[in-house]
């Protein structure tokens, strides 16, 4: 791995928000044994933010608020050591800063709003919602109670929907699962329509539907994998809804990561296409990384 790679961290100051934190510096710690990556922390003082210190030339001490709020992040990780190249940039929005450095960068970290576990109305979060539709590099969303003890000991895991957008993250997962010694486990769901398994069906018939489902995604899974090289992996194929199935497995699999494709639906698509992508980062026990298309190309 060049030493030039950096990955971007989003620094969210928030009380309870550390996770991204612990997770930027266990990874950069893990990749870091060949002489790389650097990791690029930024936080960005939001404009509502300075205007509650009522005046522009009051900007020092607004600094100063942010740079003790680092350091309670720092004290509640359990590791105060600093944090090298942390940047405050006070103009712009967080979402346009941190998507112009990740466009250098291998990758982007930063938060969602729910704790692991919790469903709230509002999971993922504006920030994070907008920069998975720019999506300027692969973004792994993480959950912000992720501690160094719950970070998964287990494999990387690629949702393969068998269509062309999962091209870019297979490149970004392969190369992850050798820079961090992990098994790469490649997972196709085949969707289940709402509703099959309700009480008047016969159970038989429910059951068989399942088990052809279940085949003919395996057959699908082989081919895909077929056709891109992709040889000697563990594939699993389940059926049911895809982003609550995939989470499933990540908890019983104990997984690091969930790795998926972007199909880089805009605004006025989202709402007639779900984004497993985004369900995943605002629900998943584990961190998320939603890869562009065209990753790696």
């Amino acid at each position: 791995m060049s030493s030039t790679t950096k990955w971007t961290l989003g620094l969210d100051l928030r009380e309870g928000a550390e996770g991204p934190l612990v997770f930027a510096r266990w990874l950069h710690a893990k990749l870091s044994a060949d002489g790389g990556p650097t990791l690029e922390p930024i936080h960005v003082i939001e404009q509502d933010q300075l205007g509650l210190l009522a005046s522009a030339d009051r900007r020092e001490e607004a600094l100063g608020l942010a740079e003790d709020a680092v350091a309670r992040s720092l004290e509640r990780t359990g590791d105060p050591t600093p944090l090298e190249g942390l940047r405050f940039v006070e103009v712009g929005t967080p979402e346009d800063v941190l998507a112009d450095a990740a466009q250098s960068a291998e990758g982007l970290i930063i938060g969602r709003l729910a704790p692991r576990g919790k469903d709230r109305l509002r999971r993922l979060g504006a920030v994070a919602r907008r920069l998975l539709r720019r999506l300027p590099a692969p973004t792994v969303v993480v959950p912000p109670d992720t501690k160094t003890e719950n970070i998964g000991k287990g494999p990387l895991i690629l949702a393969c929907d068998a269509h062309e957008d999962s091209v870019g993250a297979t490149r970004f997962a392969l190369r992850m699962a050798e820079l961090l010694g992990r098994e790469l486990v490649l997972a196709h769901v085949v969707p289940m329509p709402y509703g099959w398994s309700i009480g008047y069906l016969p159970a038989e018939s429910v059951k068989q539907v399942r088990a052809d489902l279940r085949t003919g995604g395996e057959r699908t899974l082989e081919r895909w994998a077929t056709k891109h090289g992709i040889t000697g992996l563990r594939g699993i194929v389940t059926e049911g809804m895809v982003a609550d199935e995939l989470a499933h497995l990540a908890e019983r699999e104990d997984a690091l990561m969930l790795i998926t494709g972007s199909r880089k639906l805009n605004a006025i698509e989202r709402l007639f296409v779900t984004s497993v992508g985004s369900e995943l980062c605002a629900s998943a026990s584990c961190p998320v990384a939603v890869v562009p298309p065209d990753y790696g190309a």
